[in-house]
């Protein structure tokens, strides 16, 4: 037990603070967490090992400190944000240096409003360090005056190398699992509208042809383009036209339901997975609203720009598909079909049908 008198530990405690701190150490660095769980760990450790009634991490965010993680009574200011100027932690992301107020309503360096929100009338902060650059802080508050002794203080400086190490890996992770996350999006998105590419068209597509010959249902795909969409370039211009195609997708997106697929395949060009269907007439009928929302007129930039669709649907049900490249053939087919019978309108083939079928923009679909 620590001596009353001098509140030095004794050399039996000496070594159970040790020991707990080799055990914390160790516990953080063979963590793998994601980032916020990890700095959970951190505080909450950190408090159980010492006197504190709370502890938080903050991480700098350009001139700003974020409140990452907190325990304690420090538990309801996650997502609080400290000027680097004006608070302890700032300071000590400055200076490098571990640093202690006793009292922080006697102590000038201290956002004392934040302080006494957080109820903290004492504080040790210790600097975070990765390599030669200091990450952010961990701090470690109590809601009595002069409540750590050097033996804790001690603590935390001991610990302060490996935590900032520790944190900074696990930022690496953090940032490597989101890198590779944006990259896997761009490679099977389009660029333009966010909607998925041609490759994840082509990945979508295979599933719900197998969904298709496993439940039963009609699977039906749709190849759409923008009617004139050249004419509409040159006129105006590539800025105008690259509107008018976010424009255009986002109006198909909004009259499918999610667990369908709305694919850029270049240019002008759309497709349109839509599964789970009773007949090609329900396909059909979506066709005919997608050529009705189309003429509405496109507000861009002021301008005001009348566009209308060419679509084609080709529809497959479990006795009747053969293979998604011969399912893209005959939607690619149908679309050209509407295209020569005079654009803004569609054409549909079913089962396995060689050509197109011809259909009245303005009545309810059926096949021939």
């Amino acid at each position: 037990m620590a001596d009353p008198q001098s509140g030095v530990p004794s050399a039996n405690e000496t070594a159970l603070r040790l020991r707990r701190i080799i055990d914390i150490q160790s516990m953080l660095v063979s963590m793998r967490f994601n980032l916020s769980d990890f700095m959970q760990a951190v505080v909450e450790q950190v408090q159980a090992a010492t006197s504190a009634t709370g502890a938080t991490v903050e991480l700098v965010e350009g001139n700003e400190l974020l409140f990452r993680a907190a325990s304690g009574t420090a538990t309801p200011y996650i997502g609080q944000r400290l000027p680097l100027g004006t608070s302890l932690s700032g300071l000590c992301v400055n200076t490098g240096e571990v640093l202690v107020s006793a009292n922080t309503e006697a102590d000038p360096r201290v956002d004392l409003a934040l302080c006494r929100t957080v109820g903290a009338a004492s504080m040790v902060v210790v600097p975070l360090r990765r390599l030669d650059t200091i990450i952010g802080v961990l701090k470690i508050v109590s809601l009595q005056t002069n409540a750590f002794g050097t033996h804790e203080i001690d603590m935390l400086r001991m610990m302060a190398g490996l935590l900032g190490a520790a944190l900074g890996q696990q930022l690496e992770i953090d940032h490597r699992v989101h890198l590779e996350a944006k990259l896997s999006h761009m490679a099977q998105h389009d660029a333009l509208t966010g909607l998925p590419n041609r490759a994840l068209f082509e990945d979508r597509l295979e599933q719900a042809f197998a969904r298709c010959l496993r439940n039963g249902n009609v699977l039906a795909l749709m190849y759409i383009d923008v009617d004139h969409f050249k004419t509409i370039n040159d006129s105006h211009g590539h800025a105008i036209g690259d509107t008018l195609l976010r424009a255009f997708a986002e109006r198909i997106t909004k009259l499918v339901h999610s667990i369908d697929t709305v694919a850029r395949l270049g240019g002008d060009e759309f497709a349109l997975i839509v599964g789970e269907l009773q007949d090609q007439r329900d396909a059909e009928d979506l066709a005919v609203k997608i050529l009705e929302s189309m003429r509405q007129v496109f507000v861009l930039e002021g301008l005001r720009l009348k566009v209308t669709a060419s679509i084609g649907v080709a529809a497959v049900s479990a006795t009747t598909a053969t293979d998604t490249d011969s399912l893209i053939r005959r939607a690619d087919t149908a679309m050209y079909a509407a295209k020569k019978a005079g654009r803004d309108t569609f054409r549909s083939v079913s089962g396995q049908d060689s050509c197109a079928v011809a259909m009245p923009a303005n009545l309810r679909r059926t096949t021939a």
